[in-house]
């Protein structure tokens, strides 16, 4: 942070000023852009070399004289005017105008489908959406969530609003009032974005359904994943034994623990196991047994009776 800098932002009468710091030579001119915004512009050169007429003046960052702070400080005066320039930034901006709508539009929203204006979608592009969500990725979400060890909450209503690039005016007019610019951009997305909104209601719907039928489906071998992963979780080990029956013949192997803390999908890869992949790799279902599952390099076992299935993979 340099002193003199700072004090000349204040100094709004001043139109220029030349800084010298860490070794470079910065010379700064203001043009009002208005009757509260300064466009600041710099001209740097190493010490010692004065003001060149051929230099180039690039811009250099807006000074509000509103509030007293520098918006938008390019890199020739970020070490001059402080760390803190970063929270002003043009692309600190935006995201803070992205989470602020976000935050207007589910208020009022308020996860209640009622709220809106539509009770049914009517565009071509979100109803195949919708239809590929029933079809396949509630199906991937639901199973994601059945399998994570939180307690599961069922999905609640999102903003997905995206603050676009800020234009001369629009940078300006958020930066006099960030809240005022919020409220009216919250109002703009809600009134033409009522199927997108009622979109992500249905989506959840979708997924809700999906991990409902998860659950009550006990036939399911999700279940059996889940029981795995949480047995495995219970170890620090990095390997473990596995007792597994395949045409009424047992396999016992050792594997890495990690390959079974994760999802395994449709199977569980032999690339990390000390078995032959020859030997397993075929039709037919594997039985895991939790008394076979505990031996880890630690000497750690799992506290689960010999021989006590835990069910098919």
């Amino acid at each position: 942070m340099n002193k003199d800098f700072l004090s000349w932002l204040g100094q709004t009468e001043k139109n220029a000023c030349m800084i010298q710091s860490a070794g470079m030579t910065y010379y700064f001119v203001r043009v009002a852009k208005s009757e509260v915004f300064d466009y600041l512009y710099c001209q740097r050169q190493y010490s010692g070399k004065e003001l060149a007429r051929g230099g180039t003046f690039k811009y250099a960052g807006i000074f509000c004289r509103k509030d007293g702070e520098l918006y938008d400080a390019q890199y020739d005066v970020q070490g001059l005017a402080g760390e803190d320039t970063q929270e002003r930034s043009a692309g600190q901006l935006r995201e803070n105008l992205r989470q602020a709508v976000q935050r207007l539009v589910e208020a009022a929203v308020a996860n209640d489908r009622r709220n809106l204006q539509i009770a049914e979608l009517s565009d071509p592009e979100l109803l195949r959406k919708l239809k590929n969500e029933q079809d396949y990725y509630a199906k991937s979400k639901a199973r994601e969530r059945f399998l994570d060890a939180a307690e599961y909450e069922p999905p609640s209503f999102q903003c997905f609003y995206e603050a676009e690039n800020w234009t001369e005016d629009s940078l300006l007019s958020y930066i006099l009032d960030p809240q005022g610019y919020a409220a009216k951009e919250a109002t703009d997305y809600m009134e033409g974005n009522q199927e997108e909104m009622l979109f992500d209601f249905l989506c959840n719907d979708v997924e809700l359904a999906e991990y409902q039928a998860l659950v009550d489906d006990r036939n399911n071998p999700v279940h059996i994943v889940k029981k795995i992963m949480a047995a495995i979780n219970t170890t620090s080990a990095k390997t473990v034994n596995v007792t597994i029956c395949k045409d009424g013949e047992e396999f016992s192997f050792k594997t890495e623990a990690q390959e079974l803390r994760r999802d395994c999908k449709n199977y569980y890869s032999t690339w990390n196991s000390a078995l032959s992949r020859t030997s397993v790799l075929g039709s037919g279902q594997t039985v895991l047994f939790r008394g076979q599952m505990g031996q880890g390099r630690h000497g750690k076992r799992l506290p689960y009776p010999a021989r006590q299935c835990i069910g098919r993979a």
